[in-house]
């Protein structure tokens, strides 16, 4: 698998999870190895296991490891990276999810298997038909646990967790996050008592390589010249970018925008089938710089989806994210693993407060996530405004003088009422009307 030294995040969880066993709940922007983080040391702990009882544990229909995913794309990434380390530790694995025939599933879950890798509504529907028995698991793993939490699957999770909560001993439940919002730690305490968190110190906050800009989009300007003029040229250098859209609607013109001006793309959003939206991930991640593509999409394209090796350059917020999690979730497309990117926001006057205080955040070095929290940001600013203005005058000699009421920060709301912060779009003559 190419891995040369393991990520901060492989580097905090694996010892933790391999050795001490019990409940973790591990957190960390996307793209930095969490599966990996999760699967060798539950592989590691079941052929521990092997080696000690003296012979294979694996038994028709009951696996010793559980991974539920929330969507069949991001279980099938996993099934993936089961398979290439099954070459190495001698394992099998199988993968259960909708859009594939039931009988052949139940097949293989009929010849021993020792990792069982699928989505909360096709490992219940087994386990209701006796394919499957989840009392003999000693690893359950719930990936993407804010989402399964948060997205309708509660029920369909918690009926996951009642075997390994009803024989506790021995036995390992990991949620795996990319971010970790109040909410969810308050769901997943009151679910699994005495859970040990593991994140990196990265959680939350912008990647080092990112670039962050805003456009002022208000509304007599045409969103849709805005992001003609941000494609073009970079679709023409050979970028990878993706367009990311807060609805159906709104998707579907950006793609018709993005045709009229000879780009070639493909879309990605909850109205395609599991089969169409594969396809259109193959074809992004297979298309190069002579015949780059440009996705399309909603915000599930913003998380669990694996490009491989392949780079996203460029992140556009067509419509800008409902909130501050979304923004992490879309920004973390691009500036992967130690490479740089970009991300490019069209800001409507409706977004206007949020926009500001995610991008205070990003140029004061705090989480991202706590951006909708104005009082946290403002005392940040006003700290810094003081310090610098502290510096300015003593030449930066002195960093521990008391502060004067002087040096407070000037307010974020002077200047014309209802003036944006943000860069302002240009107005060419002719523009359209708007289209979004």
């Amino acid at each position: 698998m190419e891995i040369t030294e393991p990520t901060e995040i492989q580097y905090k969880a694996i010892g933790v999870i391999g050795s001490e066993g019990g409940n973790a709940f591990i957190a960390s922007h996307t793209g930095s190895g969490k599966t990996l983080a999760y699967l060798l040391p539950v592989i590691q702990r079941m052929k521990a296991a092997e080696a000690e009882a003296g012979e294979r544990l694996a038994k028709p229909k009951r696996p010793k490891v559980v991974v539920t995913c929330p969507t069949r794309e991001l279980a099938e990434q996993v099934a993936e990276v089961a398979k290439a380390l099954s070459h190495v530790a001698k394992f099998s694995s199988c993968l259960v999810v909708g859009g594939k025939r039931l009988s052949t599933q139940k097949e293989r879950l009929d010849s021993p298997v020792d990792v069982v890798i699928g989505t909360p509504g096709r490992l219940i529907k087994h386990v209701e038909q006796g394919n499957l028995f989840l009392g003999s698991a000693d690893a359950m793993v719930l990936d993407e646990a804010d989402t399964l939490f948060e997205a309708g699957f509660g029920d369909e999770v918690k009926r996951l967790l009642r075997p390994l909560k009803a024989r506790p001993e021995g036995k390992t439940c990991v949620l795996v996050s990319a971010t970790m919002p109040d909410r969810l730690r308050k769901l997943v305490d009151e679910e699994l008592p005495n859970l040990k968190y593991i994140k990196t110190d990265s959680l939350h906050r912008s990647a080092p390589g990112l670039k962050h800009r805003f456009i002022d989009c208000p509304g007599d300007v045409d969103k849709m010249t805005v992001l003609e003029q941000i494609v073009v040229p970079e679709h023409r250098q050979g970028k990878r970018l993706m367009i990311f859209c807060n609805t159906l609607p709104s998707c579907i013109a950006a793609e018709r925008t993005m045709s009229e001006a000879d780009i070639r793309t493909v879309q990605y959003h909850g109205d395609m089938t599991s089969d169409a939206r594969a396809d259109s991930l193959r074809d992004f991640i297979e298309s190069d710089a002579q015949n780059n593509l440009t996705m399309v999409c909603t915000d599930l394209a913003a998380r669990g989806l694996d490009f491989g090796r392949m780079k996203v350059d460029h992140v556009i917020n067509f419509d800008f994210p409902m909130n501050a999690l979304d923004y992490i979730h879309r920004s973390g497309r691009t500036a992967r693993a130690g490479a740089g990117g970009k991300v490019t926001n069209l800001v409507a006057k409706k977004d206007r407060v949020l926009a500001g205080e995610i991008d205070s955040a990003v140029k004061l070095g705090l989480p991202i996530d706590n951006a909708t929290s104005s009082r946290a940001v403002s005392e940040a600013r006003r700290k810094k405004a003081i310090t610098d203005a502290r510096e300015r005058r003593t030449g930066g000699r002195s960093r521990t003088a008391p502060a004067k009421a002087s040096d407070r920060a000037p307010s974020s709301n002077r200047g014309r009422r209802g003036a944006s912060r943000f860069e302002q779009s240009s107005k060419p003559s002719g523009t359209n009307p708007r289209r979004s």
